[in-house]
C-alpha cells in the first residue's frame, strides 16, 4: 500500500511539476502507465549521444596506461592500483547529471548513470578486461553520517549496488566508514589541500572482510584521486590485496552554483 501511495504521489507531482531533460531542456515523456519513456531528467535522445570514455589512465599522472594501471612513476604515491572511468566530464550533459545528482540531491539520476556504468563494463569485458575474475568485493566511498542525513542517500552507494546486482558481485556497505566530516572536496582547488582534507578520514570496520581480497571502490567523480587513494590506503593496511577505483567521470567541475 505504501509503495502504491508513493507511486501515486510521484505521478501527481510529475503532472504538476513535469521534469525537463538536462541536455535539451525539453520535457521528458511519460507513458500512459505513468512511467517515463525517458529517464526522469535525461531524454533518450540526449542520453544516446553520450560517449563512453575510450581510454584508461593512471590515477596519478593521467597518462594513458594498459587497463588503467597506476604507472611505475606514480605507484609509490598512489594506493589505488587501477582506475576505470565511465565517461568524459567534458561532456556537458555528464557534468550536469553529476552536479544534479551530487548537489541537488536528485536520487533518480542514479538510473541513467548506472546504465552508463553497465555500458562501460560491457565494453571492458568485450576487450577481455576481466574485471570480476578475482571474485572482488564492491565498496562505495562512504559519506559521514551527518552528510548522509543531509542528502538522504549516498550517491556512490546507489551506483555500486546497481553494479553489484547487475553482475552478481558481492556488495558490502559495512566495510569502510567515514570517521570525520571534512570540508567538501569540491570547495578545495589545490591538490595538497585536498590530500590533507581527506587524511585519516576513513577506517575499516572488519579487516577479515577485506583480507586478501580485490576491492572495487566506487565513487561518482575523481578529481585528484585524493579520496580514492585515502580509502585504498586504509583498505590495503587492513589486508586488501588490490584496489580498483571505478568512477563516472574525472576532472574538476566548473562553478557549482548557477547550474
Amino acid at each position: 500500500m505504501l509503495n502504491y501511495t508513493q507511486k501515486t504521489a510521484d505521478w501527481i507531482l510529475d503532472i504538476i511539476f513535469p521534469k525537463k531533460c538536462l541536455g535539451c531542456n525539453k520535457f521528458t515523456r511519460p507513458t500512459s502507465s505513468g512511467r517515463t519513456a525517458d529517464f526522469d531528467y535525461v531524454c533518450r535522445k540526449c542520453f544516446g549521444e553520450i560517449g563512453l570514455k575510450n581510454t584508461l589512465e593512471c590515477i596519478g599522472c593521467k597518462r594513458q596506461t594498459r587497463f588503467g594501471l597506476t604507472c611505475t612513476f606514480c605507484d609509490k604515491s598512489n594506493e589505488t592500483d587501477q582506475l576505470i572511468i565511465a565517461a568524459d566530464l567534458s561532456d556537458s550533459l555528464i557534468e550536469k547529471m553529476l552536479k544534479t545528482y551530487k548537489y541537488k540531491f536528485i536520487q533518480s539520476v542514479a538510473v541513467p548513470l548506472s546504465v552508463l556504468v553497465r555500458r562501460r563494463v560491457k565494453k571492458l569485458l568485450s576487450k577481455k578486461f576481466s574485471l570480476f575474475e578475482d571474485n572482488p568485493i564492491l565498496i562505495s566511498v562512504p559519506l559521514h553520517r551527518r552528510r548522509l542525513n543531509e542528502r538522504g542517500f549516498n550517491q556512490a552507494e546507489l551506483l555500486a549496488k546497481s553494479m553489484a546486482d547487475t553482475y552478481h558481485v558481492i556488495y558490502n556497505n559495512n566495510v569502510l566508514i567515514r570517521v570525520a566530516n571534512p570540508k567538501h572536496q569540491a570547495e578545495i582547488k589545490k591538490k595538497e589541500e585536498r590530500l590533507e582534507n581527506v587524511k585519516n578520514n576513513f577506517a575499516v570496520r572488519n579487516k577479515e572482510l577485506v583480507r586478501s581480497k580485490t576491492i572495487i571502490l566506487v565513487d561518482d567523480i575523481c578529481t585528484t584521486g585524493a579520496t580514492l587513494n585515502e580509502c585504498a590506503g586504509v583498505l590495503k593496511a587492513a589486508g586488501a590485496k588490490r584496489v580498483i577505483g571505478f568512477v563516472i567521470a574525472r576532472g574538476q567541475f566548473k562553478k557549482i552554483s548557477n547550474f
